[in-house]
């Protein structure tokens, strides 16, 4: 079970009961690590003192120079009410919020126990998994912890417990490779998918497609080859592996997320979350990429941009 609220709550909020009814409870694990206020009743109803809670935990737990009194679904308020809770203690307090269990048995048992002052951790990020499709080469499983920590971050704020990263550093050849096998399926859908350089490529191919499959992939492979030697890529994955380092170009496979995730898959949201993270930002460039051929979510992270804390 992976905790999330479908809209805001506190000021200004759409306020959904059990949206409000889940930040109460999430309060009051925190009641008493930051300035006095009255234990909240989790009664679903959002007034002036739930308001005056999650200003309090933003101020003097979370230290935003503005607090404003709300709480969004894929927001650093949500994210810091929740980031001490591994997935079992998740389960507890949504099992509390749904009245299967009581008060008292649930902050018995959740594990870490929030003391203070707070100490902020990744804890539950390492409930999440992030894992390279089976036909990625070993030297293309090159992704930084980093990149890692931020597509776990959309995870847990989409509900969601894995990803699966269908594409990363690609060379001219495996470039050549891929598009090859895709134009053989459905070219016009390709010339829709790539830019100005992307379509030479696809011509080569077009031009040749008498040849053996060999023979075009080489010729395609080689105008790859010529375009990167005048600055034009065909693809952000076609890069060098030090130029990878400065700027992780990853997709996330949809069908193979899919796969892994079962019920727990959530397009919209993990899409949302994507969205959020760029907004933020800890992901540099995104493309959704979900309606189109490669069916993926294209995400290009700097590492170490900005601090996760």
């Amino acid at each position: 079970m992976h905790l999330s609220i479908e809209r805001s709550v506190g000021n200004k909020g759409l306020n959904q009961s059990a949206d409000v009814k889940l930040i109460q409870i999430l309060l009051n694990c925190y009641y008493s690590k930051f300035s006095p206020v009255t234990s909240l009743q989790a009664d679903g109803k959002c007034g002036r003192i739930t308001i005056s809670a999650i200003n309090s935990f933003q101020r003097d737990v979370i230290k935003l120079a503005n607090p404003d009194g709300r709480v969004d679904p894929n927001g650093t308020t949500f994210r810091a009410l929740t980031k001490n809770y591994k997935v079992i203690d998740q389960g507890r307090i949504a099992a509390h919020q749904k009245n299967y269990i009581s008060w008292d048995k649930l902050i018995q048992s959740i594990s870490p126990k929030v003391t203070s002052p707070l100490i902020y951790r990744l804890d539950n990020l390492t409930d999440y998994q992030v894992t390279y499709k089976s036909d990625i080469k070993p030297s293309a499983k090159i992704i930084s912890e980093y990149s890692k920590k931020v597509i776990k971050m959309a995870l847990k704020d989409a509900g969601m417990p894995h990803a699966v990263i269908s594409s990363t550093l690609r060379t001219p050849k495996e470039q050549a490779s891929i598009m090859y096998r895709n134009a053989k399926v459905n070219l016009s859908k390709q010339y829709k998918l790539y830019g100005r350089e992307g379509d030479k490529i696809l011509k080569v191919f077009e031009k040749n497609s008498g040849l053996s499959k060999e023979a075009v992939i080489t010729l395609m492979e080689s105008k790859i080859l010529e375009l990167l030697q005048v600055g034009k890529r065909v693809s952000k994955h076609c890069v060098t592996s030090e130029a990878y380092k400065s700027m992780n170009i990853i997709d996330i496979g949809v069908n193979s997320t899919r796969s892994v995730c079962g019920k727990e898959f959530n397009k919209d949201k993990f899409s949302k979350s994507l969205q959020h993270l760029t907004k933020t930002g800890y992901i540099t460039h995104y493309i959704d990429e979900t309606n189109k051929s490669n069916n993926c979510w294209h995400i290009e992270i700097t590492p170490n941009k900005k601090a996760i804390v």
